[in-house]
């Protein structure tokens, strides 16, 4: 039984040992497909299968696989999107300010430039905070500029970076930026461009949006921007710009009370078009509305890009941890000391 054949990588020969994934294979040969979290949650190194034949381990959708879990079965040709290289630099935080009640915009001035694909999100290590994913945006009027990125960054009260933005992370805070990473980006395309986000799923949704009106100012779209309150729907200046540019499919929904009458109420995926295969759609936000929006897509043949935001691995900068272990020591302190007095009885008797 053979344990070697080839693969053709982006045009590239090369040769594979029967069982690795396919991102091992790749990186042997010292051809680098993008790639991240390496556990399948990311999707930045999703690849598109051509020919041949591997075991997707259950990550195929249509005809692309995860580089990252699917693993090599025989001779097949791949091919996945280039990209800009993830590099790190450093940055200083511009300004931390309120677009909603739960909702910042937090700008950074990048040390020097960096390049990513419209949609693709960075690592972000505020000074002594753990890193997060965060997708880079542009405020409303558009204007870019490559040493400043933007970000819309939901305030969790439990969260060990959000919970301190505006307070500890301010103006003159430290960062360190790596990536880009992320597989759902602008691209030029033929058919219906459907954009639905959930939360600030809308900041990679808005920079795909206005890419595609730049790039291809005829192509038909359809935008979808959901949240669970009203007052979280910071997004309708950038809903106008798309109306001016002839968008005229744009729907705002929220799935809670007190809604607008400009907004219709439910989930975003409650408001979907009926979808076929010549649709591109991009879904960026809530784990659970991106996996049904893909769902949807898969069944109807269109090609899906998904964004999920999944929650944060628990981690606290080291000044918390620091706190939380001298309470813990304080604690047992109390608890050991305790266990050495005399037991008494609910009446005061020993």
């Amino acid at each position: 039984m053979p344990t070697k054949c080839e693969l053709v990588v982006n045009s590239k020969r090369i040769s594979a040992r029967i069982g690795d994934t396919i991102l091992q294979a790749a990186l042997v040969a010292r051809v680098v497909i993008p790639h991240d979290c390496n556990t399948g949650q990311c999707e930045t190194c999703r690849i598109r299968v051509y020919a041949g034949d591997v075991d997707d381990q259950g990550t195929r959708r249509g005809d692309t696989v995860l580089a990252c879990q699917a693993t090599v079965t025989g001779e097949a040709v791949v091919e996945f999107d280039e990209v800009p290289l993830p590099s790190k630099c450093a940055a200083t935080v511009i300004s931390v300010a309120d677009l909603t009640p739960d909702i910042f915009a937090v700008k950074l001035r990048l040390d020097k430039a960096l390049s990513y694909l419209p949609g693709q999100y960075v690592k972000v290590s505020f000074a002594g905070y753990p890193a997060r994913d965060y997708s880079p945006t542009l405020p409303a009027d558009g204007s870019t500029d490559l040493q400043t990125l933007l970000f819309h960054i939901r305030r969790e009260p439990d969260g060990a970076v959000s919970s301190n933005l505006g307070r500890r992370i301010s103006a003159g805070t430290r960062a360190r930026i790596h990536g880009p990473f992320g597989n759902s980006f602008h691209r030029r395309g033929e058919g219906r461009i459907i954009l639905v986000s959930s939360g600030t799923g809308f900041a990679p949704i808005w920079a795909i949006a206005r890419a595609s009106r730049f790039r291809e100012p005829h192509r038909e779209m359809m935008i979808i921007a959901g949240t669970r309150h009203a007052h979280n729907l910071y997004m309708r200046e950038e809903m106008a710009w798309l109306a001016g540019t002839g968008v005229e499919r744009r729907i705002l929904t929220c799935s809670g009370t007190h809604c607008d009458p400009d907004v219709r109420h439910g989930r975003p995926t409650a408001h979907l078009p009926e979808l076929n295969s010549s649709d591109t759609v991009f879904a960026a936000g809530a784990p659970a509305m991106v996996a049904a929006v893909e769902i949807l897509a898969e069944a109807a043949g269109a090609t899906c890009y998904a964004d999920a935001f999944l929650p944060a691995e628990p981690s606290r900068p080291w000044r918390q941890r620091l706190a939380t272990l001298v309470r813990n020591q304080f604690r047992a302190d109390a608890a050991l000391t305790a266990l050495k007095q005399p037991e008494h009885s609910q009446n005061g008797s020993v």
